[in-house]
């Protein structure tokens, strides 16, 4: 039993090798051009996101500082309109009880009271977000995990492709 091929066979394996070698080289230029894509979809990526999801997320940090300044507006008001009135009708009640509201003293710790007050903080306008631009974010997003997906199809390896040398043939 002889462990030399044919002709017919090492021609046959001449040809394979070759049509291997030709395959390789279209994944080498397909992995390139998917290369390509994908920086050409970060680029979109990015110039969508400094185009629309930045406005959007300042619009947001807009939306959280009008509530903080709503929320302070109401802190204030309410300090303001209902906390030192009482405190001061409470110490002018107590002084008139007292019988010493006309003491120097408890009129200026009544002015030191009203020296307390807050200064006013109007509240925020309010606004709405806009139903297109929600749509195009969609449509971005999902225009981006497609150019990805096909980037990685392209990329991931496939085994079955592989073709073992001549001199790795196991001669059984």
């Amino acid at each position: 039993m002889s462990l030399t091929l044919t002709r017919k066979r090492e021609k046959e394996i001449k040809k394979l090798r070759k049509q291997a070698e030709k395959l390789w080289s279209v994944q080498r230029d397909v992995g390139e051009r998917a290369g390509l894509l994908a920086q050409q979809a970060a680029d979109q990526a990015k110039a969508y996101g400094n185009e629309t999801l930045v406005p959007e997320a300042r619009r947001y940090a807009k939306k959280g500082v009008d509530k903080g300044r709503d929320a302070v507006s109401g802190v204030t008001h309410g300090w303001n309109d209902k906390v030192l009135p009482s405190v001061a009708s409470g110490l002018g009640s107590f002084a008139a009880y007292a019988q010493i509201a006309k003491d120097q003293r408890v009129k200026d710790a009544i002015a030191n009271v009203q020296r307390l007050r807050l200064p006013e903080v109007a509240p925020a306008k309010k606004s709405g977000p806009s139903a297109l631009q929600w749509v195009l974010i969609g449509v971005g997003t999902v225009a981006v995990a497609g150019a990805a997906y096909a980037a990685w199809q392209t990329l991931r390896a496939d085994d079955d492709l592989w073709i073992p040398d001549s001199d790795e043939v196991d001669p059984r």
